[in-house]
C-alpha cells in the first residue's frame, strides 16, 4: 500500500473518528432513570464511530479497482447507515419515545436489503446496471433524509411547546438550539456525500476534512448534552416524574438539619461550628464566587481544618451543604411567590448557570423546579381559601 496525501487523509480521519468513538464509550453517565436514553445515544453514537472508522481503514487496504465504484458503494452504504444512527442519536434527545426497537430494526433491515442490491450488481452485473441500481439507491438515500428531516422536524416543534409548556421559560429553548442545528448539520454533511460519489479525490478529500470536523462537534454537542439530560427529559416524559398525589412543600423545605446543635459539637470544632451559624445567618452562602479557601478564612480557621469539620461531623463534603443552603432558600423565594421567574429565584439563590439550578433542585428535592411551583401554588390557593373561610366565620359571629 503507497501513501499518498489521499490515503493519509483517509488513515487520518479514520484514527480520529475511531478516538472520538473512544471517548464518547468513556463518557460516565451515572446510573439514573432518565439517564438509559443517554445510554442508548450513546450506543448509537460508538457503532456509528466505530463502524465508519473501520470501513474507512479497509477502503484504504483493499485492492484499488480501475473506476470508483467500490467507494461509491463503501460511502452511499456508510452515509444511509449513520443517517439513521444520527436521526435516531437527535431523537432521543427529544423525543425517546419515538426510538423503538421496531422502528430501528426496520431501518437497519431497510439499509440491509440496498446494500446488499448494490454490491450484488457491483459484482455480478455490468456497468450500466450497477451504475443505474446506484442511482436508484441514491434516490433511495436522498428520501431517507428527506423522511428523517420531517420526523425531526416534527418531533423537535413538540419539543419545544413541551419544553416551554413545562418550565414557562423561553431562554431555555434557546439555550437548547445546538441541538437543533446539531441535525441540520449532520443532514448537510448527508447530502455532501455526493461529493464521494463523484469520483474526484480532490472533492472526496473535502467532504473527509468536513465529516471528521463534524464528527469532532458531534462527540462535544454529546459530552455536553449531559447537563441537560435531567433538564430535558423531565419535561418530555414528565409523565414519569409527576408525582401521584400533591405534594405538600413545606415537608419538603423542613427535611434535614442545616448543622447539628451546638451542644453536640465536639470542642476541637466549636469554633468552626460558630462561624459557619454566623456565616449562615448572613447568608454569605448566596455569593456564588466565593471559593472554600474565602469562606474558611471569613470564619476564621483555614480550609483543611474546614474540610475536616465537614467530614466528621456533617458526613458531606462542604461544596454539596452549600448546594443544599442555596436549594433550600430558593424553596423559600417559591413559597412566596410561585410565580416568580425561575430565572431570578437561581440568580438570587446563588446559581450562575440556570442548567446546573434546574439538575441541582431534583436531585436534592426529588422533584423539578415546575414541580415545585405548582405545589407551592396549590399550597398558596389552599391557604389562601382557609382563610376566606376563617374570615367569612369570624364576619358571620
Amino acid at each position: 500500500m503507497t501513501f499518498t496525501p489521499y490515503t493519509t487523509l483517509n488513515v487520518c480521519s479514520a484514527a480520529l473518528i475511531g478516538g472520538m468513538g473512544v471517548v464518547i464509550a468513556l463518557v460516565k453517565i451515572p446510573a439514573r432513570a432518565y439517564n438509559r436514553y443517554y445510554r442508548m445515544a450513546r450506543a448509537f453514537f460508538c457503532s456509528a464511530f466505530f463502524i465508519l472508522s473501520l470501513l474507512k481503514f479497509a477502503e484504504v487496504v483493499a485492492p484499488k479497482s480501475a473506476d470508483n465504484s467500490l467507494t461509491a458503494c463503501v460511502a452511499l452504504v456508510v452515509a444511509a447507515f449513520q443517517a439513521m444512527c444520527f436521526t435516531a442519536l437527535i431523537l432521543l434527545f427529544i423525543m425517546p419515545q419515538w426510538v423503538t426497537r421496531r422502528r430501528m430494526l426496520i431501518q437497519f433491515a431497510s439499509i440491509i436489503l440496498f446494500s446488499a442490491a448494490l454490491i450484488a450488481c457491483r459484482v455480478m452485473f455490468s456497468n450500466a446496471v450497477f451504475h443505474t441500481v446506484l442511482i436508484i439507491c441514491s434516490v433511495a438515500y436522498v428520501g431517507l433524509l428527506v423522511c428523517n428531516a420531517v420526523i425531526y422536524r416534527k418531533a423537535y416543534t413538540r419539543f419545544k411547546e413541551e419544553m416551554y409548556d413545562y418550565y414557562q421559560e423561553e431562554d431555555l429553548n434557546r439555550q437548547l438550539r445546538w441541538i437543533g442545528r446539531t441535525f441540520f448539520y449532520s443532514l448537510a454533511v448527508g447530502c455532501l456525500v455526493f461529493l464521494s460519489l463523484s469520483g474526484s479525490k480532490l472533492l472526496d478529500s473535502v467532504f473527509i476534512l468536513v465529516y471528521s470536523a463534524f464528527y469532532v462537534f458531534l462527540t462535544s454537542s454529546f459530552i455536553n448534552y449531559g447537563q441537560y439530560v435531567s433538564t430535558v427529559l423531565r419535561a418530555v416524559m414528565h409523565e414519569e416524574a409527576t408525582p401521584p398525589e400533591p405534594i405538600e412543600v413545606q415537608s419538603i423545605v423542613s427535611e434535614a438539619p442545616i448543622m447539628k446543635p451546638e451542644a453536640e459539637t465536639p470542642l476541637k470544632y466549636y469554633h468552626i461550628s460558630t462561624g459557619l451559624r454566623r456565616w449562615v445567618e448572613q447568608k454569605r452562602y448566596l455569593l456564588c464566587d466565593m471559593a472554600v479557601k474565602e469562606v474558611a478564612q471569613e470564619i476564621g480557621t483555614s480550609a483543611r481544618q474546614l474540610n475536616d469539620y465537614f467530614r466528621d461531623e456533617m458526613g458531606e463534603d462542604f461544596v454539596k451543604w452549600r448546594i443544599r443552603l442555596r436549594i433550600r432558600y430558593a424553596c423559600r423565594l417559591i413559597d412566596q411567590d410561585p410565580m416568580r421567574p425561575v430565572s431570578e429565584v437561581a440568580a438570587e439563590a446563588g446559581f450562575g448557570d440556570r442548567s446546573y439550578f434546574y439538575r441541582k433542585f431534583a436531585d436534592i428535592q426529588g422533584i423539578s423546579v415546575t414541580e415545585y411551583r405548582r405545589a407551592a401554588q396549590l399550597n398558596l390557593s389552599r391557604q389562601a381559601l382557609a382563610d376566606s373561610k376563617t374570615d367569612t366565620g369570624q364576619t358571620a359571629d
